[in-house]
């Protein structure tokens, strides 16, 4: 369930990561991401300050040295450890896998040289609007100054006439009432 929730496939030698990047507009934690018996991985996707997406990956646990490569592999594989290696977002055109992990470094020198893209750039920042759609539901980043207001005022209202009712209850004079309950004697 991890794995098509993530995009995650898995080929005979590597891990990928495949997700557009204009969907990556929230955080998400991979936690143990099982790569073989002996190998869990952990991938998060970070919302920065910028609103850019970045992915940080790290061994949990394994028993071989694991490279990673970002969207189309240009620069050198990066060795994982067990603390997170940060890479970019990054945008390919065609649409290729934002990350690639494997445990055999030819393996990535392979991959690296059969991916044919035109171009690569880092992912472009999400809009205000939709971070703040999804943060809070409103496209102005939560609810209204006025609902709240107003929601305040009914509460305050609610308990003004309940304290009122108690008082008049309890407070009140018991005589006017005495003379209707009363037994009437004959």
């Amino acid at each position: 369930m991890i794995l098509s929730f993530g995009g995650f496939r898995f080929n005979s030698q590597h891990l990928e990561f495949k997700i557009d990047p204009k969907f990556l507009h929230r955080d998400y934690h991979f936690r143990r991401i099982r790569y073989n018996d002996r190998t869990f991985i952990n991938v998060t996707v970070t919302l920065q300050d910028d609103n850019k997406a970045q992915l940080g990956v790290a061994l949990d646990k394994s028993d071989k040295p694991y490279f990673a490569c970002d969207g189309g592999c240009i620069e050198e594989p990066v060795e994982l450890k067990s603390s997170p290696v940060y890479f970019p977002v990054k945008l390919t055109e065609p649409i290729t896998s934002i990350l690639y992990i494997t445990s055999d470094r030819s393996h990535m020198e392979l991959i690296k040289d059969t991916l044919h893209v035109h171009k690569i750039v880092e992912a472009p920042a999400h809009d205000h609007h939709v971070i703040a759609l999804h943060r809070h539901g409103h496209h102005l980043g939560g609810l209204p100054v006025l609902f709240w207001a107003s929601i305040c005022f009914l509460i305050i209202v609610f308990h003004l006439f309940l304290f009122k009712l108690i008082f008049n209850e309890y407070c009140d004079k018991q005589d006017r009432y005495k003379g209707r309950y009363a037994k009437v004697s004959l």
